[in-house]
């Protein structure tokens, strides 16, 4: 034990000498010239500001040293390693939630690892400065910085810098405890109040204007003369949704390839779930045959990733792509009209808040991402076509072109390196913060659950006036929230899904009618695990109900809708049956008197659950038009739950008030057989409100005919006397 004891506290003290001699080194390399880590990576977006402030301290300081790290596979090792920049790795992955789960536990391993490797690269590097621009790469290294900080044996100052309205979740966590979080929006000074500044976003010295003549000869391929160029991309790793719909766009646009050239980037993501070129390449040899992709050479290129993209953007007459700060800064810099496709469902819709600033201040159009059916499926979709015909407008549109251009160069601010070496060296040269100008972008969107709340309330207080127009307020932004709503219908999480679909009704976004078909229909099943759990199929119970509930908002019908309710009134769970009865009197007036609906709503009175039995007595007084009707309701009679003998009360009211009755001694004498207690005590019972109402309806009636069987007879004997 005594051993035990003596080596612990011999590694300790190695550990604290180690500690103090790298202290000691690192002070005294704060005399030499200046030291900086770059970390930030994943995407284009990230890596570029970085790449920006190396640049604009290195014309400060040209004997200034950088070292990059961030993560192999991912955007900075082609980009950074371009660039110049000496390039170290550590091991990070995103952060997956809280929930526990294996991806959990390897996040924990994976960062963890990280930070040791960050920590020994942070002692030998021994940097005046940490620069963090984002992303779960700069996650190890910014940890190791603070906690050797700490510890006391890393004198170094570290800087974060956020390029969206919402930070990021690294940087958010993290941002506390670093010296100055630099930032794009000053709507984000509220996450940071203590260490935030807003200084704009770094755009690097390559993205400058470039004489079109000079970019034409560097670009690598021949651009053909009097061609209005379309330069199309989705950042530096790709976007699928815009790759397959430019794709799928080139068979109508090859229609105008006389007048237009498309520069199509795909991305350099290459990972197990998406490998940008590979898949932009296999869906090029599935829709098109061979001699017509090759024929499509003479207006479309394509390559993974440009790293002269100021050539291309000097060339381009209109830039497709989404809508990340990055991009809109590069956008702005050179002064380029824009279709923005920003990304839905994001930390704070910041690219969405982004894309609709940008089009307020008349630079840009937006088209959203949709959902759409492909191939028996619900997938997040841009549509082609709809993409193919508004690139086609805004080139047939010159003047508005160029007022688009025109209104682009004013867009965001100026001066962010300046600002940002204003921060790094303190010598306030600019006041940053409050005072700076910035293009207002509106309020801020309602989260989904924040919408979710609203929309209900609202439908739940007057649901046949209900205009989830007047709810929202703006029509713009009701487009956007059903966009935004049926991208939900495509996630793997069927609570996520469920959202969606509860938002898709109530927005009442009619044109997404045939997904919500599509998955009431579903009937994939589920592995064994999850049918153990309670699971039947893929979408859930629970997401069939609120589907048919989604579709009585939305309330279209048609021979598809018809169909789908029929058929859910044989699903298997019993709120969907219990669901589309209660939706019957809303398409009463399409299926009254139907045989379908009458035997179909027959069969649901014997069904097991007497939930469902109830709804379907009920609405068998929306549709029935004869007997049967009636003979049905008066056989529940006697049954065991009063809920149901109420409901067969009511139905019967139902026909009476809709005339498929007539009030008379027969239908008195049948309601007169049904059992009226119940079993818990109120101070009055609905079932006996119910009969007592149906027996006035009789007596009125009879009273009714009486007087006119009296009316008849004293007008004979006035007759007679005349």
């Amino acid at each position: 034990m005594d051993i035990l004891l003596i080596s612990l506290l011999g590694v300790l003290a190695v550990l604290l000498a180690a500690g103090v001699l790298s202290a000691r080194r690192w002070r005294r390399a704060l005399t030499a010239p200046r030291r900086v880590l770059l970390t930030g990576g994943g995407t284009g977006g990230h890596v570029n500001p970085a790449l920006a402030i190396a640049e604009a301290i290195k014309e400060r300081e040209p004997d200034a040293r950088f070292l990059y790290v961030g993560v192999a596979g991912k955007a900075e090792a082609v980009i950074v390693k371009r660039a110049g920049y000496p390039l170290a790795f550590v091991s990070s992955r995103g952060f997956p939630g809280m929930r526990p789960s294996p991806a959990l536990v390897r996040f924990v391993a994976t960062v963890g690892w990280g930070i040791l490797q960050a920590a020994v690269i942070l002692v030998r590097f021994r940097p005046h400065w940490v620069i963090a621009t984002g992303g779960y790469v700069s996650a190890p290294i910014v940890s190791a910085a603070i906690f050797l900080r700490f510890l006391r044996v890393a004198p170094v100052r570290i800087y974060m810098h956020e390029q969206n309205s919402v930070p990021g979740q690294m940087n958010a966590l993290l941002g506390r405890w670093a010296d100055r979080v630099l930032l794009t929006f000053p709507q984000t000074l509220s996450y940071f109040p203590k260490n935030g500044v807003v200084v704009g976003y770094p755009v690097r010295h390559a993205i400058g204007a470039v004489p079109r003549e000079e970019a034409l000869q560097r670009l690598g391929f021949r651009l053909p003369p009097q061609r209005r160029v379309v330069f199309v991309f989705g950042g530096s790793q790709g976007a699928r949704t815009i790759n397959r719909a430019l794709v799928e766009a080139l068979g109508h646009l090859a229609e105008h390839r006389d007048r237009l050239f498309i520069i199509h980037g795909m991305g350099l993501a290459r990972s197990e779930d998406y490998h940008a070129a590979e898949d932009t390449e296999r869906l090029l040899r599935e829709l098109y045959p061979d001699q017509t992709l090759d024929s499509f050479s003479d207006f479309y290129y394509r390559q993974d990733y440009f790293h002269n993209i100021a050539d291309v953007y000097a060339v381009s007459d209109l830039v497709v792509c989404r809508s990340g700060a990055g991009s809109l800064n590069e956008l702005a810099r050179l002064g380029k009209p824009a279709l923005l496709i920003p990304k839905a469902n994001l930390p704070g819709d910041h690219q969405v808040m982004n894309a609709r600033a940008m089009k307020q201040a008349g630079a840009a159009e937006v088209l959203f991402e949709d959902v759409l059916l492909a191939d028996g499926r619900v997938e997040i979709r841009v549509d082609s076509r709809e993409l193919a015909s508004r690139i086609l407008s805004l080139l047939d549109d010159e003047e508005r072109l160029s007022q688009m251009a025109l209104r682009s160069r004013g867009f965001l601010r100026r001066k962010a390196t300046a600002r940002i070496l204003s921060e790094l060296y303190q010598d306030r040269l600019y006041d940053n913060g409050y005072a700076l100008q910035t293009v207002e972008s509106g309020p801020p969107f309602l989260s989904n659950a924040q919408l979710l709340r609203r929309l209900q309330a609202a439908h739940a207080s007057n649901p046949k006036d209900y205009d989830p127009t007047e709810v929202v307020g703006d029509l713009d932004d009701l487009t956007y929230y059903r966009h935004r709503a049926a991208a939900l219908l495509a996630s793997p999480s069927w609570q996520v899904r469920n959202v969606g679909v509860k938002l898709v009704g109530l927005t009442r976004y009619e044109a997404k009618v045939p997904a919500l078909l599509h998955m009431l229909r579903d009937r994939t099943p589920v592995g064994r695990l999850k049918r153990l759990l309670g699971g039947d199929f893929e979408q859930v119970g629970f997401i069939r109900r609120n589907i048919v509930t989604a579709l009585s908002v939305i309330g279209r019908f048609d021979s598809s809708v018809e169909a789908a309710l029929l058929e859910a009134l044989d699903d298997p769970y019993y709120e969907v049956r219990a669901e589309v009865c209660r939706v019957v009197p809303n398409f009463a007036q399409h299926l009254a008197g139907k045989d379908a609906w009458v035997e179909a709503l027959l069969r649901r009175l014997r069904d097991p659950s007497f939930e469902v039995v109830v709804e379907a007595a009920k609405a068998l007084g929306e549709v029935g038009v004869d007997g049967r009707a009636l003979d049905a309701l008066v056989g529940l009679k006697h049954a065991f739950h009063w809920q149901v003998r109420n409901a067969a009360l009511m139905g019967i009211k139902r026909l009476l008030d809709r005339r498929v009755l007539r009030p008379c001694e027969e239908v008195l004498r049948d309601v007169n057989r049904f059992l009226l207690t119940a079993p818990d005590f109120r101070p009055t019972f609905t079932i006996r409100e119910n009969y007592n109402a149906i027996v006035n309806l009789c007596r009125r009636g009879n009273m009714g005919r009486e007087e006119a069987r009296q009316g008849r007879s004293d007008l004979e004997v006035s007759r007679k006397d005349a």
